[in-house]
Parts: C-alpha cells; sequence; structure tokens
C-alpha cells in the first residue's frame, strides 16, 4: 500500500525530486555510470540544490577503489583459492573490468559521478551516505543460492559483454540508461535465473531506498544507477515493513543436507571399494580403482593443460585428483592453484593490469594472477567431471 502520500515531480529524465510528508526534499538521480553528461549532472544538480545529505551508490570498499586507497596488490590470492571463492573473485573481476572499459572508451573513469559527488560533498563538508551494500556480501550471497553450473554460466555471460561495446557512443548508453531498457534487460536475466534479479536488483534497491530514508536531511541529492529508480521509488512509497537492512547483510547459512551432502558422495565410493574388497570382489575392485585413478587424473590433468598451468601442475593434479575427489575439503582445484601461485608467482603488474587483462583471451590467460585463477577452476572442473565419468565403473563392483 501506498505511504501517506509522497509528492514524487519529474524534474528531468534524469531527476527525480521526492518530497516526504516531513517536507523533506530528495533529489534523485539515475545516472548510467559511465557517462560523462552524468557527472555533468550530478555537479549541476548539487551546486544548484546545495543539499545537506548527499547519497551515493556506494559502499566503503567500492569508495577505497574509487579513491585509489585500495589497489588489487592487497588481494591474498591464496587465502582466495584456499576458501574456494576463486568464482567469486573472478566474477568481482569481470563486473569492474566491463565497466573500466566502457568508461575508457568514453573517456571517463568508471564510477566518475559518484566521485564527483564524493569529491563535492568533501568540499563542501556535507554529510556523505554511503548507500549500497558490500559487491562482496551481494556475490557471495549470488554466489550461495546458484549452483555450480550456473555460476559458470553467469560468468560465460560476464565475459561475453566483452564484445558488446565495440560501437558504444554517448548516444547509446543515453538509450541503455532509460530505466525501462535496463529493467527490461535486467527481467529477461531474472526469466532464466529468477534469484539473479533479486539479489543484484530488487534486494538493492530495497537496501538503496531503506540507506537514503533513514538518513534524509532536509534536502538530500541520492546518486544512483538508473536501473534502481523505479526500484528504488517504489520501496520509499512502501507502508508494509520491508526487510531490515541486517536481514539482508545476512549470507544465509548453509542447510544440514548441504553441510552432509558433499560428504555423502565420497562415502558412497569409499563403502563401494570397501564392500567389493570384503565380499570377495578383489579383482572387480582393483579394476574400478585403476579407472577412478586414470580418468580422474587424466582429466584434471587436462584442466591443468588447458589453463595453461605450470608443467609441475599436470602431474601433481594426476597424483592428487583422485585422492581429493573422496575428501571435500581439499579440491585439486585448490591443490593446484596453490603450487601454481608458488611456481609463477603474480608480480605486481599482474594485480595493477588484471581489470585490462580479462577483457581478452589472451590477457586473462597471460596474466599471472588470472592464470592461477583459470588453472585452479579448470581443475577443479576436469576433477569434477572425472569424478562423475568413474562413477559406473566404481558401480560395476556390485553389480
Amino acid at each position: 500500500m501506498p505511504n501517506t502520500k509522497l509528492e514524487i515531480n519529474h524534474i528531468s529524465d534524469d531527476i527525480q525530486q521526492i518530497i516526504f510528508p516531513d517536507k523533506k526534499k530528495l533529489y534523485l538521480i539515475g545516472t548510467a555510470h559511465v557517462s560523462g553528461e552524468s557527472v555533468k549532472i550530478v555537479e549541476e544538480t548539487i551546486t544548484e540544490i546545495k543539499p545537506d545529505t548527499i547519497a551515493v551508490e556506494l559502499d566503503e570498499q567500492r569508495l577505497e577503489v574509487l579513491q585509489n586507497r585500495k589497489k588489487y596488490q592487497e588481494t591474498d590470492i591464496i587465502q582466495i583459492i584456499k576458501k574456494k571463492k576463486v568464482l567469486f573473485f573472478i566474477a568481482q573481476l569481470m563486473m569492474t573490468a566491463y565497466q573500466k572499459k566502457i568508461a575508457k572508451k568514453l573517456g571517463v573513469k568508471p564510477g566518475a559521478e559518484f566521485k564527483k559527488a564524493v569529491d563535492l560533498a568533501a568540499a563542501t563538508n556535507t554529510k556523505l551516505i554511503l548507500a549500497d551494500r558490500s559487491l562482496g556480501l551481494t556475490l557471495k550471497r549470488l554466489m550461495g543460492k546458484i549452483s555450480f553450473w550456473s555460476k559458470l554460466k553467469l560468468l560465460g555471460s560476464l565475459f561475453l559483454l566483452k564484445d558488446e561495446d565495440s560501437d558504444l557512443t554517448e548516444d547509446k548508453i543515453k538509450e541503455l540508461k532509460n530505466k525501462d531498457n535496463l529493467s527490461a534487460l535486467i527481467g529477461e536475466l531474472g526469466t532464466q535465473m529468477p534469484v539473479i534479479k533479486t539479489i543484484l536488483l530488487d534486494e538493492r534497491n530495497i537496501y538503496l531506498a531503506t540507506k537514503i530514508r533513514e538518513n534524509l536531511g532536509q534536502k538530500t541529492v541520492a546518486v544512483v544507477g538508473a536501473a534502481h529508480v523505479p526500484g528504488i521509488i517504489e520501496c520509499l512509497q512502501q507502508e508494509i515493513s520491508l526487510p531490515s537492512l541486517v536481514d539482508l547483510e545476512t549470507i544465509p547459512p548453509k542447510s544440514k543436507v548441504s553441510k552432509i551432502l558433499p560428504w555423502v558422495f565420497p562415502i558412497i565410493i569409499l563403502g563401494l571399494f570397501i564392500y567389493g574388497f570384503f565380499s570377495g570382489h578383489g579383482a572387480q575392485v582393483g579394476q574400478a580403482a585403476i579407472y577412478w585413478i586414470l580418468i580422474n587424473g587424466i582429466l584434471t590433468a587436462v584442466g591443468c593443460m588447458l589453463a595453461f598451468g605450470h608443467p609441475l601442475t599436470i602431474p601433481v593434479g594426476f597424483i592428487a585428483a583422485p585422492i581429493t575427489s573422496l575428501n571435500p575439503m581439499i579440491g585439486a582445484g585448490m591443490v593446484v592453484g596453490l603450487l601454481q601461485i608458488f611456481l609463477v608467482r603474480p608480480k605486481v603488474i599482474d594485480f595493477e593490469q588484471v581489470t585490462d587483462d580479462i577483457l581478452s583471451i589472451k590477457g586473462f590467460w597471460q596474466n599471472k594472477l588470472t592464470r592461477a585463477l583459470l588453472v585452479s577452476t579448470f581443475a577443479s572442473l576436469g576433477s569434477g567431471i572425472g569424478t562423475f565419468v568413474a562413477l559406473p565403473f566404481v558401480l560395476q563392483i556390485v553389480s
């Protein structure tokens, strides 16, 4: 139901004025994130309105990156591999890199309109609100709710974006920025994987609206992506209670089933080997063990080769895969990924250029940082496929 009425005035295609019952005013600016015109609109609006509060679609981490206070050199790649966050980290890199590439093509810096708002807030001693949920937290919630194959599909979609900006102009950016077009685009993606739209758009609309509403000044300017504007306005109009910020910042704990499931398969495999051995099927057990070792090892080794891993990762992957496939705590990808890092250490330049390199297949493989991630991912994929391919041969023990 609508709230005690909000007065909403359409100032321009980019700016909506919202007047609350207590006469507080919110100027909501929808931007294209990488458009030079957006920077100008933000500067002109803040200069003219002279707000006492400025809110931006940023979190602390993205603000640090925007102000060059946080660099990828600080990334602990070893912990990323150990904690099995490789796909999460690659997704984060690719989202950043794509915006950076478009922005470079248009001659602006990614997030320049946000930086302009932040700089103006500092220059005028205006209260600054970082209104968005942490990007890392958003991606963790997303990755925690989709399957491994859906993660790969999502990464593939992000990678294909690099081919969609060949003829990009300011006019096309303006067309893309149109909230209806963006909403339709995200809605189309949501029909394939609804959870993506829920977490990347709907939840953040609620988060942004709540953070802005809780920190309203007498005159507030909020700078957000154009796709969020309709959702934020809708949330501000809601009379019913929305999920709290705490709820939206929580990573749902794994269910008991999801905790137990990774152990079920190894227990079944080991159980079959033990059963076969003690029931007098020694020959079948030996043959199944050979198939298990060869299939797991070969496919993992192939994964290391496809990722152009260090030559030592190939035999190590072959040896490790049949063992790690029976231990959910340690994966073949973790073993060879850490070995790759140890043998081919990324240099400072690899960290500095990572968001440029990953926008081409050649760069993805040449950069020592992303190559280590690829070695880990491909080895994990090979080991996973090998496990299922080898399963029928193990089942022959009881046939």
